[in-house]
C-alpha cells in the first residue's frame, strides 16, 4: 500500500498520501494532527517522546522496505497523511476574490502553485480533470502543508469553463501586459496547460501575459501563476 500511495491513483484508492522531510512533517504534525493517520519508520529508529497524536498508527519498516519508500532518500519518518474526497466546484457561488483553476499535469507544476495559492490568499482551487493529484508525492514534496491550508475543489475538464458567471482570466504568451491589468473584485485566473496552452473556447477571455526578455517564448506556468497572484495581491493591499 505505500508503495501505491507514490502515484496518484493509490492516493485516491485508500485516501492516504506519504509526506516526507523533517521540517515539513513537523508542520502537519502541529498544525494538523487530525489529518494525521501514521508514522513510518526504518527498524532501527525511534520516536521522540510526545510528538505524535494518539490515534497515529507507528509503522516500523525493515530498512530495505523503508528505503523504497523514502524516495528522497531523507532517512527521517515519513507522515502517512489522511486525504479526503474533495467537494464538488459549483460555478454558482463564487467567492470575493481568486479562484485558481489548476490545469497542470505536472505535479511539480501542481505543488508549486498550491503553494502560491495559500501565499497570496487565493480564496479556493479548483482541480481541472487534466490536472495531476496534489498529493502526489512529487506535490506534497514542494506544497508541504499548504497543501491543507487552502480549499480545495474539485472541477471540470479545462474544455469546460467557458461561459462562467464570472471573469476569467487567462494567462497567455500571447496575452496583454499583466502588469497593468486592475482584476476584478471576484474572477477566476485560468493558467494553460503546459504545452498545449488554452483551449479554443478560452481565447476570447480576458488574457494577461508575462512580458519577458527578447527572444524568451515562454516561462514555467506555476512561475507565471505566481507572478500573476503576487501583482493580484499587491494591488488589493495597496486598496486597503
Amino acid at each position: 500500500m505505500f508503495l501505491r500511495l507514490l502515484k496518484g491513483q493509490g492516493v485516491k484508492k485508500y485516501g492516504a498520501a506519504l509526506l516526507s522531510g523533517p521540517k515539513q512533517v513537523a508542520e502537519v504534525l502541529k498544525e494538523f494532527p487530525a489529518r494525521c493517520a501514521g508514522f513510518i519508520l526504518p527498524a532501527e529508529q525511534d520516536i521522540p517522546h510526545g510528538i505524535l497524536p494518539e490515534h497515529c498508527t507507528i509503522y516500523h519498516l525493515d530498512n530495505r522496505i523503508f528505503r523504497d519508500i523514502d524516495i528522497y532518500g531523507t532517512d527521517r519518518p515519513i507522515l502517512l497523511v489522511k486525504v479526503e474526497g474533495f467537494p464538488q466546484w459549483s460555478c454558482e457561488n463564487w467567492p470575493t476574490g481568486c479562484t485558481l483553476f489548476v490545469p497542470f499535469q505536472d505535479p511539480v507544476n501542481v505543488g508549486a502553485v498550491i503553494r502560491s495559492a495559500a501565499a497570496f490568499g487565493v480564496s479556493r482551487v479548483v482541480m481541472l480533470k487534466e490536472a495531476a493529484h496534489p498529493f502526489h508525492h512529487k506535490s506534497t514534496r514542494v506544497a508541504g502543508s499548504t497543501l491543507l491550508k487552502i480549499p480545495i475543489f474539485r472541477g471540470p475538464s479545462i474544455m469546460d469553463l467557458a461561459g462562467a458567471k464570472v471573469p476569467i482570466v487567462t494567462l497567455s504568451s500571447k496575452g496583454r501586459d499583466v502588469g497593468g491589468y486592475r482584476f476584478p473584485s471576484t474572477f477566476g485566473l485560468l493558467p494553460g496547460l503546459e504545452g498545449p496552452g488554452l483551449p479554443s473556447g478560452l481565447r476570447q477571455s480576458i488574457s494577461l501575459a508575462i512580458p519577458m526578455a527578447p527572444g524568451v517564448e515562454s516561462i514555467n506556468a506555476a512561475l507565471a501563476t505566481g507572478i500573476a497572484l503576487y501583482l493580484w495581491r499587491s494591488a488589493l493591499d495597496r486598496t486597503h
